[in-house]
């Protein structure tokens, strides 16, 4: 088992280092960087979602006990960072608000989906399909309206809210697990011209994704805040897969269901914890010290969880 596993681990560390490289002699720019992005966000995981859930049961994927597992678990890491946070007298309410969220808001998309999916295979991707539908929504709620209220300036409130939410129905991942679903709910088998497309691109989707965060790391560097960022990342990497594994023990669920649950909670933080904290313009410096540290930190973290998951 363990062998088999190092097998499967192996090739995300060689896609990742690939990329690096790739970044580091200039092959792949910023420029091309960017295209790969936006083909992975938006044309390479809408097409392994859409050829995953289409090939199973609605049930699978709206699944209250693991919904309530895994949100549980972050809201209770959550208020544990931010209670450590207090003690930093440095810090506005605002700034432990965002760090906090920046904390458990998982990468599932670019990270999760190949890690997953090496790991895993398509039982894994269920797992993580089931927490994506909801993972924004669920998490950036919360988040805007605790920093609306927050706010000493007098814009308009809601404005953010607002848009976070309409974002998300424009959203290529969202719009993809809600097209399956609902194929999925009709039970309509797919025509071999649109089922065999999905799969090339979910066959191409790992390595691309893999090698878009290996790029991605190159150039990058710790900013400040490195108190707040070991909080956050010690959050992240330790206590909120800890906590996650231990909500679905105590649930009852299957190890094939907590193991890839448990990864989705290792995985570092998305690019959505930046881009809330640069809406707000605050803490910017410090999550993404925090997502930088956190992403480093996955590279020795993950492979630790697999192992001792498959143990």
């Amino acid at each position: 088992m363990l062998l088999s596993l190092a097998d499967r681990l192996f090739p995300v560390f060689l896609l990742i280092a690939i990329g690096y490289v790739l970044a580091r002699q200039n092959i792949l720019t910023k420029e091309s960087l960017g295209g790969l992005t936006k083909l992975t966000y938006w044309v390479l995981i809408p097409a392994t979602l859409f050829s995953t859930v289409t090939a199973i049961h609605v049930g699978e994927i709206l699944n209250l006990r693991l919904w309530a597992v895994y949100f549980g678990a972050v809201l209770t890491t959550a208020l544990l960072i931010y209670a450590v946070l207090l003690t930093m007298r440095d810090m506005h309410r605002s700034e432990r608000i965002v760090i906090a969220f920046g904390a458990v808001y998982s990468n599932i998309g670019i990270v999760g989906i190949p890690v997953v999916g090496i790991l895993y295979g398509d039982e894994g991707l269920v797992t993580l399909t089931a927490i994506i539908s909801i993972h924004a929504l669920t998490l950036m709620t919360p988040m805007v309206v605790l920093m609306e209220g927050s706010r000493a300036r007098g814009t308009a409130r809601g404005s953010v809210l607002s848009t976070t939410l309409r974002s998300q129905f424009r959203n290529p991942i969202i719009v993809a697990i809600i097209v399956s679903l609902a194929i999925s709910a009709a039970g309509v088998d797919l025509p071999g011209w649109l089922s065999d497309p999905a799969e090339m691109l979910k066959a191409a989707m790992p390595a691309v994704a893999l090698m878009v965060i290996g790029a991605g790391l190159h150039g990058q560097e710790i900013r400040s805040g490195a108190a707040s960022g070991f909080v956050g990342v010690l959050g992240k990497m330790a206590v909120l897969p800890l906590t996650v594994f231990l909500f679905a023990w105590l649930a009852g669920l299957p190890q094939t269901v907590i193991a890839p649950l448990v990864i989705c909670a290792a995985l570092p933080p998305g690019i959505n914890s930046v881009m809330m904290a640069a809406a707000y313009d605050t803490a910017v410096n410090r999550v993404a010290t925090l997502v930088l540290a956190a992403t480093l930190a996955s590279l020795v973290t993950i492979p630790v969880l697999a192992l001792l998951l498959a143990a």
